[in-house]
C-alpha cells in the first residue's frame, strides 16, 4: 500500500515539474527568439544606412532638385539626398553654421554673404519670365514701362495695352527670394510695393491664370496655365536668349558649400551633376546647362 502510493506521489511530482518548465518554456523562449529577431532586424537596418547629403534654400531650385537627387541617389545607392526650402537668403546662413552641406540659391551672392572658405558652384541658368493672363494681348515690353509697372509711376492698363482696362495688380515674390533679386536687380528697382505676394512661382503662375489684370515674374519653367509671357525690348525669354545673353533677366542657379568641411557624398554629387544625365535633366527643366 505505502509502495503505490510513493508511485502515486512521485508520478504527481513529475508531472507538476514537467508542468512548471513546460509554462517556463512557453514563457521565456518567445523572449529569446524576439531577442534574436529584435538583433537580425537591427543589424539589416543597419546595413541600409546611407551617407546622407543635404541642401536648403531657394524654393525656385526646388523642382530641379528633386529630380535630380533622385537620379543621384538610384545610380548611387549608398547615398541618401534630402532638400529642404527655406528661400536663397537663409542658405549662406545655414552652410556657415553648419546647418546644411550645400545652400541653394537662385541669384548670386552678396558680398555681405560671404565668409571664409565659402565656395560655389553654378549648375544652371535661369531666365524670370515676366507673365500676364492669356486675356491680355501684350506680348512686348520695354524695361522702361516694366520698370514704371512696378514702381506704380504706371497703374492703368490702358496706358500699356490697348485691349485691357482696369487697374494693374502686380504680383511679386516674399523677401528673401532670389527670384524677386534677381527680377529687381535687373531692374533697378527698390522697395517694390506690390499688390500681391506670393512664396512661389507655382502659386503666381495660378492667381495670374485666374486674374486677367495682374503681371508678375516667374521662373521661365513655370510658365503653363493661362498665361504668356511678355518679349522684354523685343527679346523673348527662352533658352536660346538666355544662352547668349540676350535676354535681360536672367539668373543663376548655384549651391554653395563650406570648403574646409569634407565631405564624400558632397563631392559624389557635384560629380553626378557634370554627367550627361545630370545636363539632360537640367536642359528638359527649361535651364541652360553651364555645370562643369
Amino acid at each position: 500500500m505505502k509502495c503505490k502510493m510513493a508511485i502515486s506521489y512521485s508520478s504527481n511530482l513529475t508531472f507538476k515539474l514537467i508542468l512548471i518548465l513546460s509554462v517556463m518554456i512557453s514563457i521565456v523562449l518567445p523572449f529569446f527568439l524576439g531577442k534574436n529577431k529584435f538583433i537580425y532586424e537591427s543589424k539589416v537596418i543597419e546595413s541600409k544606412i546611407k551617407t546622407r547629403v543635404g541642401s536648403t534654400g531657394s524654393t525656385s531650385m526646388s523642382r530641379l532638385i528633386s529630380i535630380l537627387s533622385d537620379e543621384f541617389m538610384s545610380s548611387n545607392e549608398e547615398y541618401m539626398y534630402e532638400k529642404s526650402e527655406s528661400g536663397s537668403g537663409s542658405a549662406p546662413i545655414m552652410v556657415k553654421s553648419g546647418g546644411t552641406d550645400l545652400g541653394d540659391m537662385s541669384r548670386a551672392l552678396y558680398d555681405n554673404e560671404k565668409f571664409e572658405g565659402i565656395e560655389e558652384k553654378c549648375i544652371a541658368l535661369d531666365g524670370i519670365a515676366v507673365v500676364v493672363n492669356n486675356e491680355n494681348h501684350l506680348y512686348n515690353i520695354s524695361k522702361e514701362t516694366l520698370n514704371k509697372i512696378f514702381s506704380k509711376e504706371i497703374t492703368q492698363w490702358s496706358e500699356v495695352s490697348k485691349d485691357m482696362k482696369g487697374e494693374i495688380v502686380t504680383i511679386g515674390r516674399e523677401e528673401g527670394s532670389g527670384t524677386k533679386s534677381g527680377f529687381e536687380n535687373s531692374l533697378g528697382l527698390k522697395d517694390v510695393d506690390y499688390d500681391i505676394i506670393l512664396s512661389e512661382s507655382g502659386d503666381i503662375s495660378a492667381k495670374i491664370s485666374k486674374e486677367p489684370r495682374a503681371i508678375g515674374y516667374i521662373s521661365l519653367a513655370s510658365v503653363f496655365g493661362n498665361l504668356h509671357d511678355i518679349s522684354i525690348d523685343g527679346v523673348k525669354c527662352n533658352l536660346q536668349n538666355i544662352k547668349e545673353g540676350k535676354y535681360l533677366l536672367t539668373r543663376p542657379f548655384i549651391q554653395i558649400y563650406d570648403k574646409r568641411v569634407k565631405n564624400k557624398a558632397r563631392d559624389v554629387w557635384f560629380e553626378f551633376l557634370k554627367s550627361h544625365i545630370a545636363q539632360k535633366i537640367i536642359e528638359k527643366e527649361k535651364l541652360v546647362y553651364v555645370y562643369k
